[in-house]
């Protein structure tokens, strides 16, 4: 039988009203400012009063006004004059249920305010009005950027639990309103546990930076604030609403082919049978993937408890990706809350994981101590075989928190093979009370007033220089000692961290704590970040943790590998396990203790770019940044966890996987325990990395962005000459296989800017094509022939014979153009080659095909293009052809980057006209000069196309190019 209602509506003497069914009263206020028609004649508000504390102005108030309204006539104004402005709702005005959850919303509006913001906060407040201690929550902060900007919402949602921690979670700020509304509030309660809920504060505000931002220096620090400012609010609500909370009973919401994808929903609430829902399911494109709205299926739900009930929604079967999916809620067509999860659905069955890696790690100090239990399902999915975790940061020391959990959590890691990094990101809270108060002592003793204040970043770090050893030593030294057996790796400050390098005290900290490693420990590994941007000096400590920003290029990534990776540094510095911090050793000295550590431990962590580049530019980078790294020899990589876990009000755990974590798996799923081969010269604008896995082929590559006739980015099938064994396969990034065309000799790919992986390719032949080269690729243009060397090696574990042809350029002649070959293996083929062009070619890059016929375990036949350069090593040109009207004027720039003077003819040729000719005379060493040419009634057709070049004017050296005329 169908429940019918009565729909009651009470208007209320304080310009609220309440509109609800009878048996479901969900909207406990509903604050419209509309209260002249009830007969309010103040300026303010009834049941609002203005909070006094510091920084809040006492002759700055609020009031009604009719100068901006979202609903009907009026709205709260709160007008700036320095300072800011509080108002705070009668705090016994509304009461709440122990158990039950809350949302609170305002809409607002601001003038353009650089420093001040709007905020909403909500707490909970005891019977007697005293405020409980943690209950504070506040909205996001807001200010128009512009004029004319829309009403915005603030919503905050809140737990009415009667323990310690009311809402769950850490506040969203320190240090600002929360403690301006404790000490204008009734007296924190101190007790052990916290009283049971009773009522619901509510609080408006415009605030200074003062109240809501960081106080870095302490008491010391200055703020910056808007004298003159404005904000308006209106349309208040407070509603009981059902706590609803998505999750999945997979590690990490991941789930494997053929699994499905099942949602669990958990929903507490006095009132269930009226709630409707509506599931949106979007892809990582925000395309609609799965829809889905009705009333929710409460009579077949399973009862967890009193008021809360679980039931599960089953998704139909979506492509392998990232998906998020939302539920929105509502009751009575009313919104009454949101939760929104990620999930991620591979493209492989479950089955046996990959051993991991140790190459591969991931950066999880970011991961509150709540989330490391998931860490052992989710990295042997990623394959990785090292993850850095934070036991000792801001949020306190991991054996504080809960020793045995880490102990579990450390014995897990060590079964799977997993290596873990403890990083001491930051001084614990307990140990920085104990720096403070040891420095207040001291400054006590000597008669000196020092400042209380709190320290952050890395002036805690730097207070251990000056402190008692044992305010903090013992506390490390046990850390460390506990832990021997499973940690040998540690890491002093987090990633990306540019501190050590630009704070000498840094250094010194980094050689205090290294001390009390080597007392402890033999053959400490104790890696300090390094920032990349940064030029790496001569005094390095034993494990560099280098970091590389999005700055440096993907193709740069080897130069910073090779420059750590040198074989000997003049002068270097490192810290040794046997000599400790400051140990010099010199490129002179061979002494046992230099070639241990003539190079230091080096792990990189790349960063991905950020969202605002676009998702797929993002995802492709990051690609490459991996293929990049692992081809230049990097024995540890880092990549950030693409995994998040955040708590909600409640102590309730959401688990959010990232769509990189599908990208990351792949690659490090494809390639762990790959060695790299070499590149392998497959086209003109195609990257190809070849690495060998067990004796199967794997080529990762992507094309560097040719444009299309159309002026598009091109992204076409191709038939690549690549020898291939019996089944081979393309995998994207995603982890889809396809198997790949053959076309007689040739496979065809599509190959776009986005990398894929080639897997069961012939290693060997691929490895023929790579080591198939000129020993220098630069030609010098001067008309003379040119001798250079061409080699390669056998790669195959037998003998091989056959026949490499060459085609040259148009008009190039090669001598000899044919070579015949039989190569043991390992034994490498090199004979000379003799180059000659035509006196009008063109700088630039040019091609030489080679085609090679092989004999080998199977016959093979392959193609691949050998790229020269066209150019003068000393001189540079740089030409630009404009069109004036009729005319067509050229400049050309002519460099010197030789060391001497040089004497050059610099001419212009336009087709129909007569050669021009400029001198460049006695042009010194790094000098450039500047020719200009006009041609004269050429007509204003577009296009076209313009000659210039410089010739030698003693000798027969001459630079040619040819330009479009723009």
């Amino acid at each position: 039988m169908r429940t019918s209602f009565a729909l009651i509506l009470v208007l209320l003497p304080n310009g609220i009203s309440l509109a609800q069914p009878a048996e479901v009263n969900r909207i406990l206020r509903n604050i419209d400012f509309e209260e002249r028609r009830l007969g309010n004649v103040e300026d303010l508000p009834m049941h609002w009063s203005k909070v006094e504390g510091p920084g809040l102005m006492h002759y700055v108030n609020g009031a009604l006004t009719t100068d901006r309204a979202r609903d009907g006539k009026y709205s709260f104004h709160f007008e700036l004059n320095g300072g800011g402005l509080v108002y705070r709702y009668d705090p016994n005005a509304i009461r709440v249920q122990p158990g039950a959850h809350y949302r609170v919303e305002v809409y607002a509006q601001t003038t353009v305010l650089p420093n001040a913001r709007a905020r909403l906060t909500a707490y909970f407040a005891d019977i007697d009005g005293r405020l409980i201690q943690g209950s504070i929550r506040h909205s996001e902060l807001y200010a128009a950027e512009s004029e004319n900007e829309p009403w915005k919402k603030l919503a905050i949602e809140l737990s009415a639990k009667g323990d310690r921690n009311i809402g769950g979670g850490i506040e969203s700020s320190t240090g600002d309103a929360t403690n301006m509304s404790d000490s204008t509030a009734a007296p924190l309660d101190h007790s052990t546990t916290s009283p049971t809920p009773a009522y619901l504060v509510l609080e408006l505000a415009l605030l200074q930076p003062m109240h809501y931002a960081a106080a870095s220096l302490g008491q010391r620090t200055l703020f910056t604030q808007d004298i003159r400012g404005s904000a308006w609010f209106d349309s208040l609500s407070v509603s009981q609403v059902p706590k609803v909370l998505l999750s999945t009973d997979k590690p990490g919401n991941i789930f494997h082919r053929g699994e499905p994808a099942r949602l669990e929903v958990d929903v507490n609430d006095r009132f269930t049978d009226d709630l409707a829902a509506q599931l949106v399911v979007r892809d990582a494109r925000g395309a609609v993937a799965f829809q889905r709205s009705g009333a929710m299926e409460m009579p077949a739900a399973q009862a967890l408890g009193p008021g809360r009930k679980r039931l599960y929604l089953e998704l139909p079967e979506l492509p392998p990706g990232w998906y998020s999916a939302s539920l929105v809620m509502s009751s009575q067509g009313k919104f009454v809350g949101e939760q929104t999860i990620d999930i991620v659905l591979l493209a492989d069955a479950r089955g046996a994981n990959v051993m991991p890696d140790p190459r591969f790690g991931v950066i999880a100090t970011d991961l509150p101590f709540d989330g490391w239990s998931e860490l052992p399902d989710i990295l042997p999915i990623l394959a990785a075989g090292r993850v850095k975790l934070a036991v000792w940061s801001e949020a306190g020391d991991v054996q504080q928190v809960d020793s045995a959990a880490f102990d579990r959590l450390l014995e897990r890691l060590q079964q799977l093979g997993i290596t873990p990094t403890a990083c001491l990101a930051a001084i614990p809270p307990d140990v920085k009370a104990r720096l403070l108060a040891t420095r207040a002592k001291t400054s006590s003793a000597l008669g000196v007033s020092e400042e209380q204040k709190d320290l952050s970043g890395d002036d805690a770090w730097v207070e251990l220089l000056q402190a008692d050893t044992q305010t903090w030593q013992p506390q490390l030294a046990f850390l460390i000692a506990r832990h021997a057996n499973h940690l040998d790796r540690w890491q002093l400050g987090a990633d990306n961290s540019d501190a050590f390098v630009t704070r000498p005290a840094m250094r010194a900290v980094y050689d205090r704590v290294y001390r009390e490693f080597a007392a402890l420990v033999q053959a400490p590994d104790l890696a300090m970040p390094w920032p990349a941007w940064y030029e790496l000096d001569g005094r390095l400590p034993a494990t560099v943790a280098l970091s590389l920003p999005p700055s440096v290029l993907p193709e740069q990534i080897p130069l910073y590998i090779q420059d750590l990776q040198m074989p000997q540094r003049s002068g270097l510095t490192i810290e040794n396990e046997k000599t400790g911090p400051g140990a010099v050793f010199s490129s002179a000295s061979p002494s046992a203790e230099h070639r241990m550590a003539k190079t230091p431990r080096l792990s990189i962590s790349l960063r991905q770019l950020e969202p605002e580049y676009g998702r797929e530019v993002v995802i492709r980078d990051m690609a490459e940044r991996i293929t990049q790294a692992l081809a230049a020899g990097a024995e540890r990589i880092d990549v950030p966890l693409p995994f998040t876990v955040k708590r909600l009000a409640g102590d309730a755990l959401v688990k959010q996987p990232q769509e990189m974590l599908i990208i990351q798996r792949t690659l490090l799923k494809t390639l762990g325990g790959s060695t790299f081969r070499g590149k392998v010269p497959i086209a003109e604008d195609v990257e190809a990395f070849l690495f060998d896995k067990g004796g199967v082929g794997v080529l990762v590559l992507w094309s560097r962005g040719g444009i299309s006739p159309d002026g598009s980015r091109r992204s076409d099938v191709r038939e690549l000459p690549l020898s291939v064994g019996p089944r081979p396969v393309r995998v994207d990034l995603w982890g889809n296989v396809s198997p790949v065309r053959k076309v007689g000799s040739n496979i065809s790919v599509d190959i776009g800017e986005m990398p894929i992986l080639l897997v069961g390719i012939d290693g060997a032949a691929a490895q023929l094509r790579a080591s198939i080269a000129l020993d220098r690729p630069l030609l010098e243009s001067s008309f003379k022939p040119h001798t250079r060397k061409l080699s390669f090696t056998n790669p195959y574990r037998t003998a091989i014979a056959g026949t490499l042809r060459l085609k040259p350029p148009a008009g190039w002649t090669l001598s000899p153009p044919t070579f015949n070959f039989t190569l043991n293996p390992g034994e490498t083929f090199q004979r000379e080659l003799t180059i000659e062009f035509p006196y009008n070619s063109f700088a630039g890059p040019k091609i030489i095909t080679a085609e090679v016929s092989v004999q080998a375990e199977t016959n093979t036949t392959f193609s691949l293009p050998i790229a020269l350069s066209l150019g003068l090593s000393d001189v540079g040109m740089q030409t630009l052809a404009l069109r004036d009207g009729k005319d067509v004027i050229v400049q050309q720039m002519i460099t010197n980057y030789g060391e001497k003077p040089i004497d050059y003819t610099a001419f212009a040729i336009f087709p129909g006209q007569a050669r021009q000719e400029r001198l460049v005379t006695n042009l010194g060493a790094g000098r450039t000069t500047v020719k200009k040419y006009r041609f004269g009634n050429v007509g204003n057709a577009p296009g076209g196309l313009v000659r210039s070049g410089v010739k030698e004017q003693v000798g027969m050296r001459i630079l040619n190019e040819e330009v479009p005329i723009q």
